[in-house]
């Protein structure tokens, strides 16, 4: 061959080569830059316009249409089609023991969108972009080894799906979360129900803890890449007589579906479908009819949801404070208490099931307790509403005056809401209207939902120091004539901060810094009564009064804070009571003692918090763990209980006999949706009870004496408490009830202070002292040794009474032109002068004094927290004092009928539904508040 065709064939052959070689190299993926992976799916096609979010779909309020659609779209599988990078297979989220799962999902099996994936492919730098989206099916009856040898086409329907879709431009997390499964009837939700969709919602407690992205989506999961998905150990007690199961074939929608179980679908929201389903059995016949066009009922807690804006948030410049709240909904997802295994309980006692299997116990959560007390309640409290109806109806034709006391009244009642709105928009006045605002396209639907979330987490934690120390200061106002510190107005810290009680170095940060951009800190103030102070001081414009210059005088309407000052208990401002002890240490105790549930834990040692640490089962892409772990607190829990004796509020949210839920009309769901149980308000109103009888007062007879058939027998009634009893409003009030009886026959043959089926006096035949009608001139005295009791229409009530400008006796807040009465019981500490080496403002320390003859008796004055009740008795004839019984109860009404009566003289939405409320209730037949009286002590 000659040479120049042997070399015309080897360029013939090189080529040839070069060219296979080009064509095979076309097929081969190229390797990512950064990990040097090659794409498992590079056909990918792009997210359907399904699963877009709405540009106008609401952070709460959407009426599901949305979700019905990506459910439709999710039972079509077709997400299988779009050539997603997806899971290797179904996986494990926790280990399977002795037939018990450790997980956190059932089995799963994750689609990916491009955008995720390339995140991924690229050492997950970075942000995801909005739009992108994780789809994780999950898979029922674990082991995911039950489902190793299923080829995927045969996997069938999961029928339940949990999802991710990225939208960093309304919260901080950056998340729209869901869960939804079949079957779900959109055209009838349960509006109380927690929602399984949404922005900010439960899914933090886990995801905030990821080292990015909230997600903790890996590589080594998907089809195609290096690597193996987390192992956890599974031993083979699923096998024993059991064949595998698999998901149905297609996926089962409607009613078509009701004989599908979900299973070990996420254990809230299963348990919250089990809850759901024995309460909708419970309910009775025509429970709403027309009640909805008569009585003006609350939207649900469901709408209450602000979430934690995107980005950091940033200080209003110039106003001190920032505007960013959260409601509660976003500070349960951690703070609330767990019961169901695996990783429960945690804040919580579990004591049994109930026959449909849920969960019964006690939950002493930071939230759950919360959730029950008077400050979880104030946003939505009927009684309150019914006295700004009167106060405004009073007021009627002078706006400018009336939105002054809207003002006031929910600067604390509606604080965040309140606050929020004066500080976006100066120059508005913050609507009554916004409470009942459903529509979340209006204006004032965020704010009425930050504001029917009372007196939230945030008020006390974000709340600061006042800008200088003492009394002086705390108590004064501003060159614009606003009080500083009190009536709700506190400082705030900026809104990506907040304050705990255990130190920087003892506390873990993370998850909330990611999942809702604020970072707590310790500061002592959150523990200080000074804190309490700013809502438990109510100083209020005495509006029927006018002064010379054309101003109204000011009163002090509610003192709890300045009377705990002038007690033993005070540790504030310098030098300290006898016995100093804070509003806290009372009212959010360190154990749980409660006779009713048969539980005494002293103290409570628990997690504060439950998130994704490494208490759980292992996960890609954690943060680190000493930014994780939540410390298990042997001492420092302390409760969130925050009751006094208001129990009588609580009866008005519980579901009464044979009547309307009234829980739907004040828009508070029952069950608790992480513990699952039932009961918490009713464990709420028992505690009440607990601390009533426990330590509030102490009664017992000191003397007893018999001559010429006379009876001569002192009371003596010691408060216990850190401020005056009753304290707070000053229709609140405790009665002596005296009783002497034949110890033969059993006949009573002296009462006073007995009662009828409506908590009014009654003497003892039974007729309704006219005193109960609150009307001028008509009111018990104080009785005392020197002033005795010897009838039985004379009764020693410990209230405080006020006279409006024409002399009659009034409930009005801001209608107090005199005092006319106040004995109620002093504090122990307490002195006319004022506590020692403290200088009390003139008008404060004069709120803690006795009014009407109170202030002359000896006893009552001494600063024991005491006082001393003669009753003097005339004996049948022939008869020896020895052959009578006295037997004395003290008795608590924060609700009484002539306070009831005065709100029902002014008609009103809030009237109109208090008097449905409490009518509700009936006599309060077969609970500790029966005849609308609580007993508080009891001697004989």
């Amino acid at each position: 061959m000659r040479r120049g065709a042997h070399i015309k064939m080897r360029k013939q052959a090189l080529v040839l080569v070069l060219f296979t070689a080009f064509t095979l190299l076309s097929f081969i993926r190229p390797a990512n830059a950064q990990t040097g992976i090659p794409n498992p799916c590079p056909n990918a096609k792009p997210v359907p316009e399904v699963l877009h979010l709405p540009a106008d779909l609401p952070v709460s309020g959407e009426d599901f249409k949305y979700e019905e659609k990506v459910l439709s779209y999710l039972n079509s599988l077709d997400y299988r089609r779009l050539g997603w990078c997806e899971d290797k297979g179904v996986r494990d989220t926790g280990p399977f023991i002795n037939n018990f799962a450790a997980i956190v999902h059932p089995g799963v099996r994750i689609f990916y969108s491009p955008e995720v994936s390339n995140w991924l492919l690229n050492g997950r730098q970075g942000a995801i972009p909005d739009g992108a989206v994780i789809i994780k099916e999950q898979f029922p009856h674990p082991p995911a080894e039950r489902y190793a040898n299923t080829p995927v086409e045969k996997l069938g329907c999961p029928n339940d799906w949990t999802f991710m879709i990225k939208n960093s431009k309304v919260s901080r997390d950056g998340w729209f979360w869901g869960e939804l499964f079949n079957p779900m009837d959109f055209n009838n939700p349960n509006r109380f129900q927690y929602p399984n969709t949404g922005y900010g919602l439960y899914c933090l407690r886990c995801h905030a803890s990821a080292e990015k992205e909230l997600t903790f989506a890996s590589l080594t999961n998907i089809k195609g890449a290096p690597g193996f998905p987390l192992q956890f150990r599974v031993d083979d007690s699923w096998r024993a007589g059991i064949q595998p199961l698999l998901p149905t074939a297609t996926c089962k929608t409607g009613p078509s579906g009701s004989d599908f179980k979900i299973g070990a679908a996420f254990p809230s929201h299963a348990q919250n479908a089990a809850i759901l389903a024995e309460l909708t059995a419970e309910k009775l016949p025509n429970r709403t009819g027309p009640l909805t066009n008569v009585i003006q009922i609350f939207p649900p807690e469901t709408l209450d949801n602000v979430v934690a804006p995107p980005g950091k948030a940033a200080q209003v410049s110039g106003a001190g404070v920032s505007p960013e709240f959260v409601t509660s909904s976003q500070c349960l997802t951690c703070h609330s208490g767990l019961s169901n295994s695996p990783f429960g309980p945690s804040m919580a006692v579990v004591t049994g099931t109930s026959a449909k299997r849920i969960p019964t116990g006690v939950n002493f959560s930071a939230y759950g307790e919360w959730r029950w007390s008077p400050m979880g309640l104030a946003g939505r409290d009927p009684v309150f509403y019914a006295q700004l109806d009167s106060e405004l109806a009073f007021l009627r034709g002078d706006t400018k005056t009336q939105q002054g006391v809207i003002d006031t009244c929910l600067n604390c009642h509606g604080a965040m809401g309140k606050k929020s709105y004066a500080i976006e928009h100066p120059d508005d006045p913050f609507q009554l209207a916004f409470i009942f605002e459903t529509n979340p396209s209006a204006p004032g639907f965020k704010y009425g939902g930050l504001a029917r979330d009372g007196i939230s987490c945030l008020m006390c934690h974000r709340n600061a120091p006042p800008a200088e120390p003492g009394p002086d200061f705390f108590f004064s106002k501003d060159s614009n004539g606003n009080f500083r510190n009190i009536n709700g107005n506190f400082r705030l810290v900026p809104a990506d901060q907040l304050y705990g009680p255990f130190k920087d170095d003892d506390i873990t940060t993370y998850p909330m810094d990611t999942g809702l951009g604020v970072k707590p800190k310790f500061n002592a103030y959150l523990q200080s009564s000074q804190m309490c102070g700013s809502c438990h001081t109510i100083i209020l414009p005495v509006l029927d009064k006018t002064n010379q210059d054309g101003t109204h005088p000011f009163e002090v309407e509610q003192a709890t804070y300045p009377e705990w000052l002038n007690s033993q208990y005070r540790n504030e401002y310098g030098s300290v009571g006898a016995k100093p002890e804070s509003c806290q240490f009372c009212h959010m105790p360190a154990g749980y003692s409660n006779a009713q549930n048969h539980l005494n834990i002293q103290p409570i040692q628990t997690r504060i918090a439950v998130t994704q640490d490494l208490t759980y089962p292992e996960a890609d892409h954690l943060a680190k763990p000493d930014q994780l772990n939540v410390r298990y607190r042997q001492d420092g829990y302390r409760r969130h209980e925050l009751l006094g004796t208001n129990g009588f509020l609580l009866q008005m949210f519980l579901k009464p006999v044979n009547a309307q839920d009234n829980n739907e009309i004040l828009g508070v769901r029952l069950p608790d949706y992480f513990t699952g149980f039932l009961d918490d308000l009713k464990d709420a109103a028992a505690n009440v009870v607990t601390q009533a009888q426990t330590i509030t007062a102490d009664v017992q007879v000191t003397n007893r004496e018999g001559l010429r058939g006379v009876l001569t027998v002192d009371v003596t009634v010691t408060n216990k408490t850190g401020h005056r009893f009753p304290s707070g409003v000053g229709f609140r009030r405790a009665f002596l009830e005296f009783v002497v009886k034949d110890k033969t026959t059993g006949e009573v043959v002296f009462s006073s202070g007995t009662t009828n089926e409506k908590g009014q006096i009654t003497d003892m035949n039974g007729k309704v002292l006219e005193t109960e009608g609150h009307v001028k001139n008509a009111y018990q005295p104080h009785f005392n040794r020197q002033n005795p009791i010897t009838s039985t229409d004379q009764v020693q009530i410990y209230e405080e009474l006020v006279e409006d400008a024409k002399g009659n006796l009034t409930f009005s807040f801001t209608r107090r032109d005199e005092e006319v009465k106040d004995n109620r019981l002093l504090p122990i500490g307490w002195s006319k002068t004022g506590p020692q080496d403290l200088k009390l403002p003139k008008q404060i320390l004069e709120s803690t004094m006795p009014k009407g003859t109170a202030k002359d008796d000896p006893v009552y004055l001494q600063g024991n927290g005491q006082s001393v009740v003669r009753y003097r008795v005339n004996l049948p004839k022939g008869k020896n004092e020895r052959n009578f019984t006295v037997e004395v109860a003290l008795w608590s009404q924060t609700l009484p009928q002539d306070f009831l009566d005065e709100r029902y003289q002014t008609p009103g939405p809030a009237t109109n539904r208090l008097r449905f409320l409490a009518d509700s209730l009936g006599t309060l037949a077969g609970t500790d508040y029966e005849n609308w009286k609580l007993l508080i002590a009891r001697a004989k």
